[in-house]
């Protein structure tokens, strides 16, 4: 937002995100937004460099695991701009805790955003010839982590699917 945008400092940050929230704001409050703005930032940054290197960058905030808000975004994109060459599925949702204190809802949340925001993806260029597919994926799918079993088994989902349509589409 504007009012953070001559801020470089995180102390910086985060004091004016307090006042922002009317300096009653829990430092845990206080992180989360800082961590949402800094993310934002690095997307954007991410953006700026890619079209600087050519690229025609497109961003939408869609659920990615609704499979028909996903095609029809990426309907209109198509429409907009022509054929699809490549999808970048970084989607991705935290909910650490153990597994005997996590919810199915936490579980199914984690779990969805990448496996089914992935075959949402998949399902709506399944007809254009991909040049590229970059997926996020995670050391902890290989190797775990405490508090993110739903997040590992997402991320070797990704991987396991990552190869079966990089043996499809080679062809």
């Amino acid at each position: 937002p504007i009012w953070l945008t001559s801020l470089s400092d995180e102390a910086e940050i985060k004091k004016a995100i307090h006042a922002r929230l009317n300096g009653s704001a829990s430092l845990k409050t206080v992180e989360a937004q800082f961590r949402k703005w800094m993310a934002n930032r690095e997307m954007l940054a991410n953006f700026a460099r890619m079209e600087a290197a050519g690229a025609k960058v497109i961003y939408r905030s869609v659920d990615i695991r609704g499979t028909a808000e996903v095609q029809t975004t990426v309907d209109e994109i198509r429409q907009a701009h022509g054929p699809i060459r490549g999808i970048v599925h970084g989607a991705g949702v935290l909910a650490d805790k153990r597994i005997e204190d996590k919810t199915a809802e936490q579980f199914a949340e984690v779990y969805s955003t990448k496996v089914a925001g992935l075959q949402a993806l998949l399902a709506a260029t399944a007809n254009d010839d991909l040049k590229i597919m970059a997926l996020f994926s995670s050391y902890t799918g290989r190797y775990g982590r405490t508090g993110q079993v739903d997040y590992a088994v997402a991320n070797e989902v990704l991987n396991k699917i990552a190869q079966v349509e990089s043996r499809r589409r080679s062809t």
